[in-house]
């Protein structure tokens, strides 16, 4: 197996984002939003959307997805809660210690002034009601999937009026500045060279385990941060969202990667299929089938559309192709900050796709026992079409045997 890494090849150079101006964007669009919605302050508390509205992004909270901390964005202010571990990190954000509510027993060591000199809050809940205190609200949008419970609760019985702010925060998201898509074709540039990668590492012999450090090792490269790494072959590649593991490649495998990262916050998810040797009659036909439905999605797709069209182009074209089998629950979805933003392309969806949002499209087929194959894609919605802005080849890969 070949497993030399050339960091030269890599198109990693230099994205020209400004990623405060960026945050700024992104502030003054909420900030818009939320006098329409005559919304008076809005507290978020997912990762993605503590990032949007305040531009910080936190790792601890990227790892764990019951992290307490949030933001909260009203007409003139920007508040930050969270752990005091977080202090340093923040202050090179560029909030100020009077923006910063932090809570918890955290140490930073020398004399170097900053808003990480002293512990302010015990906990959580002592910070927000702090900060709460501060703004005083009279409407308030709140993100409550992702606070504790308790403060939830609390926040529900509170003396001001509350509203769920997910539905809100999806569709301020939808529509990407041209810095986000920047961000997005950089993270979809690094994941198409990492599959690629892959691919030509591949080999009879080769485990799945070997080709994945390959593919993972080449996003991080270019300046990824892994988020999903799935590279299954033989049987296993039926297998959905599936760790890879040390079996072997053998003569007639399918070879299946459907892989992500995350850059700056904004999430690649690309996938593609190789074949080991030249590929059955019935593998060749039906990727063809199912590459024919991508094709009809990335036609139909545009401003205006139904997501549900977008999924009937895709069903109709795979069995028109002869794939009389196929079933699928969707066909892609929105991505941003999230890997799963909305609208998901499915039967049922009447929304409408909106110029700027940016999706993945696929048509992925699962079948235990004899495996599985796909193939993703990722572009801009405009008024004229779909922009693709993933382009590696699309066909069914052969590794020579």
């Amino acid at each position: 197996m070949n497993t030399a890494l050339n960091h030269k090849t890599l198109q990693s150079g230099a994205i020209n984002v400004d990623l405060r101006s960026l945050a700024r964007q992104r502030l003054a669009r909420l900030r818009d939003r939320m006098q329409k919605s005559a919304i008076d302050a809005l507290l978020v508390s997912s990762p993605e959307n503590v990032l949007y509205a305040s531009g910080y992004e936190s790792m601890p909270a990227t790892i764990n997805r019951r992290y307490g901390y949030c933001a909260i964005v009203t007409a003139d202010e920007l508040i930050m809660v969270a752990p005091t571990a977080d202090c340093a990190a923040a202050e090179e954000a560029g909030f100020k210690a009077d923006e910063f509510y932090p809570f918890g027993e955290f140490y930073f060591s020398g004399d170097r002034s900053g808003m990480h000199g002293r512990q302010w809050h015990n906990d959580f809940a002592d910070a927000l009601a702090a900060a709460m205190t501060r703004i005083k609200p009279k409407q308030i949008g709140i993100e409550f999937d992702h606070l504790p419970a308790s403060i939830a609760e609390s926040l529900k019985n509170s003396d001001f009026d509350t509203t769920d702010a997910t539905s809100f925060m999806l569709q301020t998201r939808a529509q990407k500045f041209g810095d986000e898509i920047a961000l997005l074709r950089h993270a979809a540039s690094i994941t198409e060279q990492a599959i690629d990668a892959g691919i030509r590492a591949a080999e009879v012999g080769v485990s799945e385990k070997e080709i994945a450090s390959i593919v993972a090792a080449t996003m991080s490269m270019g300046g990824g941060f892994t988020r999903n790494v799935t590279v299954v072959g033989g049987p296993r590649s039926a297998y959905c969202d599936c760790f890879p593991a040390n079996r072997a490649l053998k003569p007639g495998d399918l070879l299946r990667f459907d892989v992500g990262c995350s850059y700056f916050g904004y999430k690649s998810d690309l996938a593609r299929t190789a074949v080991v040797g030249e590929p059955t009659k019935l593998q060749a036909s039906r990727y063809r089938a199912l590459l024919k439905g991508l094709e009809a999605e990335i036609e139909v797709a545009r401003a205006g559309t139904a997501a549900s069209k977008v999924f009937e182009a895709g069903m109709r074209t795979v069995e028109r192709e002869g794939f009389a089998n196929f079933r699928r629950h969707h066909l892609g979805h929105s991505i941003g900050l999230a890997v799963y933003e909305a609208p998901v392309i499915n039967a049922h969806s009447e929304a409408r796709l909106q110029e700027n949002a940016t999706f993945c499209l696929e048509t992925p087929y699962y079948e235990p026992g004899w495996g599985g194959m796909m193939c993703e894609d990722t572009g801009i919605v405009t008024s004229s079409g779909f922009e693709l802005i993933s382009s590696l080849d699309r066909s069914l890969r052969v590794i020579p045997c």
